[in-house]
């Protein structure tokens, strides 16, 4: 059974949205959750990216294997142990998790997912209890005042990175809940720099879904990770960035 999390600033109660009308049936609530009242300043659903994933929370699964490539092999690069302590950073319905859960001992190694949506962790929990994974949290929280309160050996920004409007602050939070000797992993949309006249269109495109590809997520990594490793595939369709935290410094 999965464990709710709470961020003690940030929090909100997972929901089931009445836009998803494919016939299953509601998330039943955790018991005795108390309801909170937010400030205006914390309320996660008023985002433009939350809207927006209150619809595709619906479709997500169904469409994302077209254009999310290489997840696997993302979570291949984090090295993970059978008794790992692992962090997803904008989890979304829980795709990636089965490549986590296929690696991790269920009663040594951990796996907490984090995400903005409470629309797209309604998704997850319902994708957590079908499989009877019982190793895995769910937090709702925002990547840039992240507070889990412990640290991880392996964390993963999987497609996420490009739709956080303060991204070099998410990157900042993530490094500080990384063990030293742990590793960061990041996999996005690249610049499409070899597309050509379509590099372009692809980027407007995914800037219409609220994806940035051409921020300096590279020089920013670099600053944090000195031993950063990064490749690029299909012409800069994507890119996976790996750093080890070598010390307990600050980072960059």
């Amino acid at each position: 059974m999965a464990v709710r999390l709470h961020d003690p600033r940030i929090e909100q109660r997972f929901a089931w949205h009445p836009l998803c009308t494919d016939g299953d049936p509601p998330i039943a609530r955790w018991p005795n959750e108390p309801a909170r009242m937010l400030p205006e300043s914390c309320h996660l659903s008023q985002t433009a990216v939350q809207r927006f994933y209150r619809y595709q929370a619906c479709v997500y699964d169904s469409t994302r294997w077209m254009i999310l490539h290489g997840r696997r092999r993302a979570v291949e690069r984090l090295r993970l142990q059978r008794d790992s302590k692992a962090l997803v950073i904008g989890c979304g319905t829980g795709l990636d998790f089965r490549y986590f859960l296929e690696r991790l001992d269920p009663e040594r190694g951990r796996l907490t997912g984090v995400d903005f949506s409470a629309d797209m962790l309604a998704r997850a929990e319902r994708r957590v209890v079908a499989s009877g994974w019982s190793n895995v949290e769910l937090v709702q929280a925002d990547a840039t005042e992240l507070a889990l309160g412990r640290r991880f050996h392996a964390i993963l920004f999987s497609y996420s990175l490009t739709m956080i409007p303060e991204w070099a602050t998410a990157v900042d939070r993530a490094y500080a809940h990384l063990q030293p000797g742990g590793r960061l992993v990041v996999h996005d949309f690249g610049t499409f720099g070899g597309w050509g006249p379509l590099g372009p269109i692809m980027r407007t495109w995914l800037r219409l879904n609220h994806v940035e590809t051409q921020r300096p997520y590279l020089d920013k990594l670099n600053r944090v990770f000195a031993n950063l490793e990064t490749t690029r595939w299909l012409g800069g369709y994507n890119f996976t960035a790996v750093g080890r935290r070598l010390s307990d410094d600050l980072g960059g």
